[in-house]
């Protein structure tokens, strides 16, 4: 049975006017990697500072294992903070190692001095960053300065972690290692970590659960594959991956699928929500789900191929259907012989095909608005 180590119910915030939460419940289990994702000022860094103590709240209330978070003194909170803004935390004057030892002499800790040695030892040789044990901050690059904050955090092995898009700055090489490196101590401390991020692929790759946010409301929480292969809006299937959107009334409901007018001209679909005849909304479409000169599947339209990007994994193809203002994304696996120029048959089935009642959870956002998320 899982047991509750952060609740937030009911929280809302504002800045002067402006609400940046509304009425956000969240629960995360203990030991669980949460991740919180969304676009730039959605919320989500917001959120974690209220669970942290760190920023007030208008309304609602935060639990830490089940207690009123102020009800809990500080020193029991055992909560470890990674800043995004990580410069403005590291001290100057102090070397690397030092810097790593300040985390352990901010807690009572019963272990002796020589096993404290050894955590700051271990901590610095996971990250890759013992060979600068004797450097100041000031001499370091960016990436090797964000892993002395995590490393800072990390040795302390409290028993909830929050990190406000610790990676965000880093390379794309470095980000992919990091993650390795956060996820395998994730996994070793047992921990419960709250991660705020807006990469999309990042948060695929770490989450346990995955929390979508938009505008401070939550548009859906569940695991990656759910998240991705099951969007409850629109705006979570064009935010949270990859998708071919298209703008489309519903013609006819035929059974469990719908007939859909679109610009590719009848399309057969699946509805999440409820829908009726004469809706207009968004379907959307995975790359992946889409094949090439298989015209025996529901939806077939004849097209060009007007790109191709080898990506060492797989082929991303480009392909401009008559009546279309965007191209059709398609994604093969390993090398393909389509290349620029080539005509081709763009395919799907109407399972793979969503169309959806609720633009987002809000329904602020209009289909244009999401066209360009």
């Amino acid at each position: 049975m899982s047991t509750e180590t952060i609740r937030v119910a009911s929280l809302s915030k504002r800045f002067s006017r402006e609400r940046v939460l509304h009425g956000i419940d969240l629960t995360v289990d203990e030991g669980e990697f949460c991740v919180v994702v969304g676009p730039s000022g959605c919320g989500k860094s917001t959120l974690l500072k209220c669970i942290a103590g760190l920023e007030s709240f208008d309304d609602g209330d935060v639990y830490l294992r089940t207690r009123p978070a102020e009800e809990v003194p500080v020193e029991e909170r055992d909560i470890g903070f990674v800043f995004q803004e990580f410069e403005e935390t590291l001290f100057p004057h102090k070397t690397v190692r030092e810097n790593v030892a300040f985390g352990l002499e901010q807690q009572d800790t019963e272990y002796g001095d020589d096993e404290l040695e050894e955590r700051i030892d271990e901590m610095l040789e996971l990250l890759s960053i013992e060979e600068t044990k004797d450097d100041l901050p000031g001499t370091l690059s960016g990436g090797q300065q964000q892993r002395v904050e995590v490393a800072r955090q990390f040795v302390r092995e409290c028993d909830i972690m929050l990190l406000d898009d610790p990676l965000a700055d880093l390379d794309y090489k470095l980000q992919k290692r990091m993650e390795l490196e956060i996820r395998r101590l994730h996994d070793r401390l047992g921990s419960t970590f709250v991660y705020v991020t807006h990469n999309q692929q990042q948060a695929l790759t770490l989450a346990d659960t995955l929390v979508v946010m938009n505008r401070g409301r939550i548009e859906q929480v569940g695991t990656p594959r759910e998240v991705y292969s099951n969007p409850r809006t629109a705006f979570v299937g064009r935010f949270v991956g990859d998708s071919n959107p298209f703008v489309a009334t519903v013609a006819d409901v035929d059974g469990e699928t719908l007939v859909l007018d679109a610009a590719v001209g009848r399309m057969r679909a699946t509805a999440v929500g409820d829908v009726a005849v004469g809706d207009e909304s968004l379907a959307l479409l995975r790359p992946e789900a889409v094949t090439v000169d298989d015209p025996d599947r529901e939806n077939a339209y004849d097209g060009t191929v007007v790109g191709t990007t080898y990506t060492g994994e797989e082929t991303e193809l480009s392909v401009a259907v008559s009546g279309v203002d965007r191209t059709v994304q398609v994604v093969e696996p390993g090398r393909t012989a389509v290349a620029e120029g080539d005509d081709v048959t763009v395919a799907w089935d109407a399972s793979d095909a969503q169309f959806f009642e609720d633009l987002s959870v809000a329904g602020t956002e209009t289909i244009d608005e999401l066209l360009e998320v």
